[in-house]
């Protein structure tokens, strides 16, 4: 019932979703491990920031708070309203870009497979949630390469592509290359099978370091294990949230540049 209403209104109450918000950003920002916290040290005041996978605007929102420039990338046509009602001042300036696209390694054209009353799912090929037979929106949204969409000194990258990232880095060469930024990136093996080793095959010969959060600690990447941090028992029935009690690890942080390195290695240790 909660995933109808959900689904209800962002589709047709687009300005009363945008309005709670804001209240669902601070709930999640009570979690102390939760990752906006470490905001001000992936993407300091004044940087320029990308979310990739923007949905309602999580991260969008926390990143304007701390001070940061955003582009927000978003391919469902429902949260692209949900976010221009929520951020229209900010809209209207520069300090936030809306880009209602999918990335990808071209430019073209793809269909969005939205679960009902499961937004933050949407994926290009279907994902979980139809495998599941999850009722499923279908959409044509655009496909574009982050290097065609962005050319200034990215210093922060987040990326939510439910299984989408490696193609999303694929269409990003230049801007990896040239700013390094860090990047903050869901990757779950149900998701793409070796999601996380692909990630580090592809980054770390940059330069990258890996790490996550372990509960209330920090960790390299080197300890992750998907049975023990991935294990599917620790979701609900749909995949869509962590048990009580239960720790599953999803996001992950590479970093490149020295600062932020020395940082995460010394909350590692």
């Amino acid at each position: 019932m909660l995933q109808t209403v959900r689904a209800a209104a962002e589709a047709r109450l687009p300005g009363a979703f945008a309005r709670l918000c804001p209240i669902f950003d601070r709930l999640a920002a009570r979690n102390p491990n939760h990752e906006v916290h470490l905001l001000p040290l992936l993407a300091p005041a004044g940087a320029l920031a990308c979310d990739v996978g923007a949905n309602r605007g999580l991260f969008t929102y926390w990143l304007l708070r701390h001070g940061a420039r955003v582009v927000a990338f978003e391919p469902n046509p429902h949260m692209v309203r949900v976010l221009e009602r929520r951020f229209p001042g900010h809209a209207c300036g520069d300090r936030l870009r809306i880009v209602h696209a999918a990335l990808s390694d071209a430019e073209g054209s793809g269909t969005l497979h939205i679960p009902l009353g499961f937004s933050p799912l949407a994926a290009l090929d279907g994902g979980l949630a139809e495998q599941q037979g999850v009722p499923m929106e279908r959409v044509q949204v655009a496909l574009r390469r982050l290097d065609d969409c962005v050319d200034g000194e990215v210093a922060f990258l987040k990326l939510d592509a439910e299984g989408y990232e490696l193609k999303i880095l694929a269409g990003a060469p230049a801007l990896l290359a040239r700013a390094q930024p860090t990047i903050l990136v869901e990757a779950e093996e149900r998701h793409r099978a070796g999601a996380v080793a692909s990630l580090r095959s592809l980054l770390e010969p940059m330069g990258y370091r890996g790490f996550f959060r372990d509960g209330a600690a920090m960790a390299q990447i080197t300890v992750f294990d998907p049975a023990r941090h991935q294990a599917r028992a620790a979701l609900n029935a749909e995949g869509s949230r962590v048990l009580p009690d239960r720790t599953y690890v999803n996001n992950f942080i590479f970093a490149a540049r020295p600062q932020v390195v020395e940082r995460l290695e010394a909350m590692a240790a």
